[in-house]
């Protein structure tokens, strides 16, 4: 799972990051090559893992991760670069950074700080990179449609414009009404007005407290979330007894990593599953309506190939129950086969053929 964190310049995207990854904020503008970005693979925090491998003491306990990817200034700004532009379509979700703080020493580039205004323009400028991509194929199929006229080809050009008629109209490939199916149709555009997104409102100090207020408004397209990016850049970097007494002084409850984290795991639909062994216990990302012969192969191909059935505990009974013992004692312990979904807190151990 990859996002793409993005904002117009001085919102602070690049504190944001590196609160988030741990990551030192580099200093100055972004230079980074044209297409690249700062990328950073954020481990995911879950108690769960933590409480399973304390049972089971393996030689190696993994978090799930996701991929965090940078991009400071990409819309916003001067100009737009289109090989940065491809390079974020490759994300599976959007965190929008918009900036609700004043500061004289970093003006914003815009004047007066007005999240709503650079939201606005964001949502403009990614209709306007979804336009340049859907036209520029919608050209292609009209050539088409003169040389070999396919039902396959006049399918793809109702959708399209379809599409196009939300983006003129200001809204969005995700608010055109297609069916399943016509998405799917789509997908390899990857278009940005079409991707799950998060609005990170970035607070200052003097708005702790207030991040309901500020969020009202942004609430019901998106999810919709507020960190201060100047403090959890500082918390980032202290220890953990430290982190707690500032955490608790500022009135913070959950540092930026989960916040953003649990944010994506929400608009994607994203499952965690866990498997355990003396080896390794890990946690796994699967989307919501995966059946456990998907969960095999995440873990590895052949166990999907030669899939027999799963063994399967929920995690709630593991945690009543404190062990497989006590959860099969209580006749709690369930074989599955291949049709079954793969639900939050799943421990999953597959059986398989050779």
């Amino acid at each position: 799972m990859q996002l793409a964190l993005l904002g117009i310049p001085g919102t602070g995207v690049k504190t944001l990051f590196s609160a988030i990854t741990g990551l030192a904020e580099p200093a100055g503008a972004y230079t980074g090559a044209p297409g690249q970005a700062r990328v950073a693979v954020v481990k995911v925090p879950d108690e769960r893992l933590l409480l399973l491998s304390s049972v089971y003491r393996p030689k190696k306990t993994t978090p799930a991760t996701v991929e965090l990817v940078e991009f400071p200034g990409l819309f916003g700004g001067p100009a737009v670069d289109a090989r940065v532009v491809a390079k974020a379509r490759e994300s599976d979700a959007l965190v929008i950074v918009l900036r609700t703080f004043e500061s004289q020493v970093a003006p914003h580039l815009l004047g007066a700080v007005d999240p709503k205004r650079d939201l606005a323009r964001i949502d403009s400028e990614m209709a306007l990179a979804d336009l340049a991509i859907l036209e520029a194929r919608l050209d292609r199929l009209e050539k088409n449609l003169k040389r070999n006229r396919t039902d396959e080809d006049l399918a793809e050009k109702d959708i399209l414009l379809r599409c196009r008629a939300e983006l003129e109209a200001g809204r969005s490939v995700r608010d055109a009404r297609l069916s399943d199916a016509e998405r799917r149709a789509i997908r390899s555009f990857r278009f940005l007005t079409e991707k799950p997104a998060i609005l990170m409102m970035n607070i200052g100090e003097n708005q702790i407290g207030q991040e309901e207020a500020l969020m009202t408004s942004f609430k019901g397209k998106y999810e919709v979330q507020a960190i201060c990016g100047s403090l959890e850049s500082e918390l980032a970097r202290l220890g953990e007894a430290e982190r707690a007494d500032f955490m608790k002084d500022f009135g913070v409850q959950e540092l930026a990593a989960p916040v953003v984290l649990h944010a994506a795991y929400r608009i994607l639909e994203v499952v965690t599953f866990f498997t355990y062994g003396e080896d390794e216990c890990r946690a796994w990302n699967v989307r919501r309506g995966d059946t456990v012969v998907e969960a095999a192969g995440r873990i590895h191909t052949d166990l999907a190939k030669g899939f027999i059935r799963a063994e399967v505990v929920s995690f709630e009974d593991f945690r009543q129950y404190g062990d497989m013992k006590g959860v099969k004692a209580a006749g709690k312990f369930r074989l599955e086969g291949r049709d079954h979904l793969v639900q939050e807190g799943d421990i999953i151990i597959i059986r398989h053929s050779n």
